[in-house]
């Protein structure tokens, strides 16, 4: 059963929208103006052949954001607890697909995209997948970063047995994300960590590293390198070994 965030609201549904779909695409925004718009234009051009419906999870922006996902969102629903683990959940009760795939509002994704996250999952044993990750406003270091050190290293942690996943690149199997109670939503960080580490007792997870997502380097620009690994760093032994993720996470918008 899903736990249910404490306060969250079904505030809009496109006219017209699917009843029902193959996947559903969650998109959890906080004051995201700068950055929906690239976002959502992205998943509506996505070249799947099911069907599939975006579901905006809002945490009660004050800015335009709420107005700018109408043009693209099928529902958006409004959660005014204010953490990404509440927003992925609050947009998962109202999700209709027999897969849940996750992104974020600073995100832009290729057409194939959601094909490929998906693909895993005709192999039944596949309740879980994760994609690899590019920045979309980075230097040729920051490519060289991420192609050739953080994305083969999240293949061999995920190889021996670690979860070392992008939040804002992940797809589950609805049956399974239900039985399993969905995210924490106590987590203020690391509830992508938390969730693959408890789905995956029940079936196979897959990294998917031809799934890519183009991300944001607004977090690395503001705090700096130093800082930004360091947090990760300690934020992934702390979540693995003490079973206690940080519970403070400064918004950079």
């Amino acid at each position: 059963m899903l736990t249910k965030p404490k306060k969250s609201i079904l505030a809009y549904v496109k006219k017209g929208a699917k009843k029902k779909a193959d996947v559903s695409i969650i998109v959890p925004t906080l004051n995201e103006e700068k950055y929906v718009e690239r976002c959502l234009n992205s998943l509506s051009k996505q070249r799947y052949f099911g069907t599939y419906e975006i579901i905006v999870a809002d945490g009660h922006s004050s800015d335009k954001t709420r107005s700018i996902a109408k043009k693209y969102a099928d529902k958006i629903v409004i959660e005014h607890t204010r953490t990404i683990a509440a927003g992925r959940q609050a947009g998962a009760r109202v999700a209709t697909g027999k897969l849940i795939v996750y992104t974020g509002a600073d995100v832009v994704v290729p057409s194939d995209w959601l094909s490929r996250i998906c693909a895993p999952f005709a192999d039944k044993k596949v309740v879980a997948a994760f994609g690899s990750l590019i920045p979309s406003d980075g230097t040729e270091f920051d490519d060289f970063l991420c192609q050739f050190i953080l994305n083969p290293l999240a293949g061999i942690l995920h190889a021996i047995g670690f979860i070392y996943v992008y939040g804002d690149n992940m797809a589950f199997k609805r049956s399974v994300f239900d039985q399993i109670g969905g995210f924490n939503i106590d987590l203020v960080t690391a509830e992508d960590t938390d969730i693959m580490k408890r789905i995956r007792c029940i079936g196979a997870v897959e990294y998917v590293p031809k799934a890519q997502v183009l991300f944001s380097m607004r977090r690395v620009r503001k705090w700096g390198y130093p800082k930004y690994v360091l947090f990760h760093t300690i934020n992934f032994f702390r979540t693995h070994i003490m079973g206690q993720a940080f519970d403070k996470y400064e918004p950079v918008r």
